[in-house]
């Protein structure tokens, strides 16, 4: 029986074509599911703009997808943490300065279950103000760069949003009173729910 989960024909890396000319900026690329799929579309010809909070990560998977593609492969990084608005926005003109065409911003860099409450610098609710805040800001930033190519924004989505409250706590969004590790995650990944 085919897999019928992502479409008809169901989806694999396999499945995608020449992407030569495409450039893709990926959040939290360094390692997990945002690197391999730095993998991916560099194995079929892509540009890949990382942006990542640790530039010492961020060299070694560079380095890392240099020597299993080449040292031509268009691998780069933007160093960027999504928990303080000063860095995205800095991150964000960054890439607006250096990377001409957005063919998709895939929002996968986040934060979980942070044991006790913390806050960002700005003051928000550490996941919230990383899994949601941060990338909102890129988004809103990037848009237009994305849209001239008819590009996506592609929000890497978490069954996590279903472990907690499932609503936005609109009276108390930073957690002042009752944090709760799963709770606050859950709140701060409802803007992924399909």
């Amino acid at each position: 029986m085919a897999d019928t989960t992502f479409g008809p024909k169901g989806w694999t890396p396999a499945r995608l074509g020449n992407l030569v000319g495409k450039t893709y900026v990926i959040t939290g690329a360094n390692a997990g599911a945002g690197f391999q799929a730095a993998r991916i579309l560099l194995s079929k010809g892509a540009k890949v703009v990382m942006l990542n909070r640790s530039a010492e990560k961020s060299t070694a998977a560079v380095k890392e997808l240099k020597q299993e593609f080449g040292s031509s492969a268009e691998v780069s990084f933007v160093r960027m943490d999504l928990a303080e608005q000063a860095s995205v926005r800095a991150a964000a003109e960054e890439v607006l300065k250096t990377v001409p065409r957005i063919d998709a911003l895939i929002c996968n860099a986040a934060i979980a279950q942070v044991p006790t409450r913390k806050l960002t610098p700005d003051g928000f609710e550490s996941q919230l103000g990383t899994n949601h805040y941060g990338h909102f800001t890129l988004c809103g930033m990037l848009f237009d760069r994305i849209e001239e190519s008819r590009g996506r924004i592609v929000a890497v989505a978490s069954l996590g949003y279903n472990m907690g409250l499932k609503t936005i706590r609109f009276d108390d969004m930073n957690w002042n009173e009752g944090y709760g590790a799963n709770t606050a995650y859950s709140q701060s990944k409802l803007w992924r729910r399909r």
